[in-house]
């Protein structure tokens, strides 16, 4: 008997420790219970003008951290959440992270959105398995009987160009983002940054207009099919041009270098006639016969005519971008006739 009363008395000990470990929740080590206001600048970000929706504008590799001021401790059972605050860009295909729908957010700058997707956490969290990069809006458990103690609140965020940006610089600064544990709040998060649209302002003579003098030739200096005139220079100049700079990265690669794409079409009533080795025919006002005007690059490569061709980098202030054009004989015959020569043709500038 005596045995048996020292058995019970161990085995109702070992229940009254069983019941005194606690469910931890997360707790600040200072006390506080009211959520902590978080600033990240995110700092110059450039678009060059014309890349296509769904481009990411930053780097968004590195984990970026802002310190809670105090320390956030988490045990078993603690939970993590946290919610984008303003309007979702919808139906947008990022280029470099697939991004759910929901976590898209447009910013107050028309054109640009932002995601965030929270990382830095210990292993015992566990987020959605349909979220493995753990976007906002994120909901995760802590599961571990170790007690996680956090600094900072770590996440990467992406800029996507979600619609036309307007020119100039603009100014992102708002709050985009809250967090809260089961115990209430933990932190409001804005985001700042300004974004500057790249690109230049289109040549100032009148009405864009440039004029080539292609001087006065004998039909002697003429020898058959594909034979030309000497060329003569001439450029498109580009003034107020923001060059921009970004990372080198981008899955389409538009921030290799912010280039100036130019296009050359037939104008008026000069139309195409050979585009991958840059053939114009005459105007139709023309009295010459069996030659056309053949538009090359500064190297005097062809310029491929009715699509972009990318051409030179942008630099801030004004860039050049030289072209050259020359007669080219296009009849089968010995000499072409002699007569007027004329020719027009428009060109348009993209930025990527």
């Amino acid at each position: 008997m005596q045995f048996l009363s020292r058995l019970l008395c161990y085995l109702g000990l070992s229940a009254l420790s069983m019941v005194a470990i606690p469910a931890l929740a997360c707790t600040w080590t200072s006390g506080g219970t009211t959520a902590k206001a978080l600033t990240y600048n995110a700092g110059a970000v450039f678009s060059p003008r014309d890349v296509p929706i769904g481009t990411t504008l930053n780097n968004p590799s590195p984990i970026r951290a802002v310190n809670f001021g105090d320390r956030l401790r988490c045990g078993s059972s603690s939970i993590y959440n946290v919610a984008l605050i303003g309007p979702l860009a919808a139906d947008i295909p990022v280029d470099y992270l697939n991004v759910p729908a929901n976590a898209l957010l447009q910013t107050n700058v028309p054109g640009v959105g932002l995601a965030v997707y929270i990382t830095g956490f210990a292993a015992g969290w566990r987020g959605p398995a349909d979220n493995p990069n753990r976007f906002v809006p994120l909901n995760l458990t802590y599961a571990s009987g170790t007690i996680a103690e956090m600094p900072s609140v770590m996440f990467r965020y992406m800029l996507v160009k979600t619609g036309d940006i307007p020119a100039g610089t603009h100014s992102i600064n708002q709050l985009v983002a809250s967090g809260t544990t089961n115990i209430g709040p933990m932190f409001d998060l804005t985001f700042t940054a300004t974004i500057t649209v790249a690109g230049c302002s289109m040549p100032v003579a009148p009405g864009n207009q440039i004029d080539v003098p292609m001087g006065t030739w004998e039909k002697r200096v003429f020898n058959g099919k594909d034979s030309t005139t000497p060329a003569t220079p001439f450029a498109i100049t580009l003034s107020a041009c923001i060059a921009g700079s970004n990372y080198p990265n981008n899955a389409n690669g538009y921030f290799n270098g912010n280039y100036a794409n130019i296009q050359i079409d037939g104008n008026k009533t000069s139309s195409i006639v050979d585009a991958a080795n840059g053939i114009l025919s005459l105007s139709s006002d023309s009295t010459a016969q069996g030659v056309a005007i053949q538009v090359l690059q500064a190297n005097d490569a062809p310029m491929n005519l009715g699509q972009p061709v990318r051409l030179n980098r942008i630099v801030n202030g004004t860039t050049t971008v030289p072209l050259k054009a020359r007669y080219i004989q296009i009849g089968d015959g010995p000499t072409p006739m002699p007569g007027t020569a004329d020719g027009h043709a428009s060109f348009t500038v993209t930025y990527r």
